[in-house]
């Protein structure tokens, strides 16, 4: 490597880390440094009867949540890769959508379907009083989090299986269920310890399904905690235990995943399965895929027209039938009173989307010219810290110089974003063939040349994936915009969550559908993308 070069690559890399100081070690680090400066006070906070009540109610949503969607998540995949469905594509495809719904959006849709009062108790006079709760919270959370499981799993067995073995057990006489015990699963082992940590990690950080769900019935998680005690307490104990809950919980994080890198099934990538392998023997059939389209309908096409209905009726109570559908409170969601917080939502996540890209790309720079390679697992490792505990450790380090502005929400974006644009580039980086660039630059093209006539180009697909992506997370996030918003500064996600509490149920709809559709029309491209399909042997 030349000296240019190398010069170029300490540069990158100097540049990743002073982005990682400031936007997440120096916030971490003024976070626990309040908790030990605060002395006791944190200890004797997280002692306390309202904390343990938080860890509790965390650990058993998080337990719950991860057995459940889990096993579905393995019913999921086990259907559509190892029995013949007609439809595969679509039903795979159609697994991916529940992702896309934000997850407040989702407990609002289920509270205007399944709730007393809602959809299906006007039709059949059966309302579920006990969504609001526990139970409630569990539930919308597993059905949310079943897709996640279900695209770990089923990338597991499609690069993982051993299609020979599984067809020399059934030549043998063993029945498919034999078959998936004693061979499928065990092989898919590492990846259903994957969906396991996943789901356990994400479920144990949820806020807004916990706030919209569990609050109204008193159960509390700690990041539900967390946001009461900083948005609606001022006394000093309330701080300390803002303070004890949040090392809490991004200890709880780090000790989950922890625990899975040294205790949960690993293992090499076997050999692939092919398209002649056991998931498309026999001929395909309608009725094996009844059950996941169920489940689709139930826990988000009949929510969604639930929550659409409620922003089209023109008034609480009154039937949800033409006679008395409206477009006002879709005219209201878009006039000048949230036109603020529409703009602050775009405004944010285009500029999250650019910064997490160009950050991303220095990252790759400085790794590719051999600078700063370990910097692309210490900023995948940040996509880790709890969104809660990112929020107060940016309000504690930034909050007196950037609040009430959108920069304060923004750092935490990036903070929080940064791996995921990161990802998408250097997979495509690591697939990219070398021989043009050399081609290239041995006739004596320059590096800006190169970067600009061949990488540039072979990137493009990627580029565009990684900004869609953190651009569709940016739109509906609410777990660190809650925290950190002020005056001025609110978010399509923060209105919404505010009108739902100020209960005002028809404009809090019709935001939502917005925000909803919005969302499905930018990821539209991301789940065309043959590629994306293909990344999990999907073709």
């Amino acid at each position: 490597m030349s000296e240019r070069g190398r010069g170029s690559g300490v540069a990158g890399g100097i540049v990743v880390a002073g982005a990682l100081l400031l936007l997440v070690v120096w916030p971490v680090a003024v976070l626990v440094g309040n908790a030990l400066a605060d002395g006791v006070g944190p200890v004797a906070a997280l002692a306390s009867e309202r904390s343990l009540e938080a860890w509790r109610g965390s650990l058993i949503v998080a337990t719950a949540v991860t057995a459940l969607a889990v096993a579905g998540g393995l019913g999921a995949a086990l259907l559509t890769e190892r029995v013949s469905v007609r439809g595969r594509g679509a039903l795979r495809v159609a697994m991916l959508l529940p992702l896309l719904v934000p997850d407040f959006v989702a407990a609002l849709s289920w509270q205007q379907a399944y709730a007393p009062g809602g959809l299906v108790d006007d039709l059949t006079g059966i309302g579920a009083p006990w969504l609001f709760g526990p139970a409630g919270v569990i539930l919308v959370l597993a059905a949310g989090a079943v897709p996640l499981a279900y695209v770990v799993i089923a990338a597991g067995l499609a690069t993982r299986a051993e299609p020979e073995l599984e067809r020399a057990a059934r030549a043998s006489g063993a029945g498919r269920l034999d078959v998936w015990r004693s061979i499928t699963i065990p092989l898919a082992a590492p990846s259903i310890g994957a969906a396991t940590t996943l789901v356990m990690v994400t479920s144990m950080n949820a806020f807004a399904i916990p706030s919209v769900l569990g609050t109204p019935d008193g159960f509390a998680t700690m990041t539900t905690r967390i946001y009461r005690d900083l948005a609606f307490a001022a006394d000093s104990e309330s701080f300390s235990r803002v303070l004890a809950l949040s090392v809490l919980l991004a200890g709880s994080t780090l000790l989950v995943i922890g625990a899975a890198d040294r205790f949960l099934p690993r293992g090499p990538i076997r050999s692939a399965a092919t398209a002649g392998g056991p998931g498309s023997a026999g001929r395909p059939s309608w009725w094996a895929a009844v059950p996941l389209w169920g489940y689709l309908a139930l826990t988000t096409v009949l929510p969604l027209i639930a929550l659409l209905l409620t922003a089209l009726t023109r008034g609480i109570g009154l039937p949800p039938v033409p006679a008395n559908w409206t477009l006002d409170h879709f005219a209201e969601a878009l006039g000048g009173r949230f036109l603020p917080a529409i703009t602050n939502t775009f405004v944010l996540a285009v500029a999250a989307a650019t910064g997490a890209l160009v950050l991303g790309a220095v990252v790759i720079a400085a790794s590719r010219r051999g600078g700063g390679r370990s910097l692309g697992s210490a900023v995948a490792a940040t996509f880790a810290i709890p969104g809660t505990v990112l929020a107060v450790a940016v309000l504690l380090a930034y909050g007196g110089l950037l609040r009430d502005t959108l920069w304060l929400v923004l750092v935490a974006f990036l903070a929080k974003f940064w791996a995921l644009a990161h990802r998408p580039l250097q997979g495509a980086v690591d697939l990219m063939a070398p021989d043009p660039v050399r081609a290239a630059r041995a006739s004596g093209a320059g590096s800006m040349t190169v970067l600009r006539t061949i990488t540039m180009p072979i990137l493009r697909p990627a580029i565009a994936a990684a900004w869609l992506l953190v651009f569709v997370f940016a739109l509906h996030e609410v777990t660190m915009s809650i925290l950190l918003y002020g005056p001025g500064s609110e978010t399509m996600a923060v209105i919404i969550l505010n009108l739902q509490q100020l209960g005002d149920p028809t404009v809090t709809a019709a935001l939502a559908v917005i925000l909803t559709l919005v969302t499905l029309v930018a990821a539209t491209p991301l789940l065309l993308r043959a590629g994306a399909l293909r990344r999990f042997g999907w073709e």
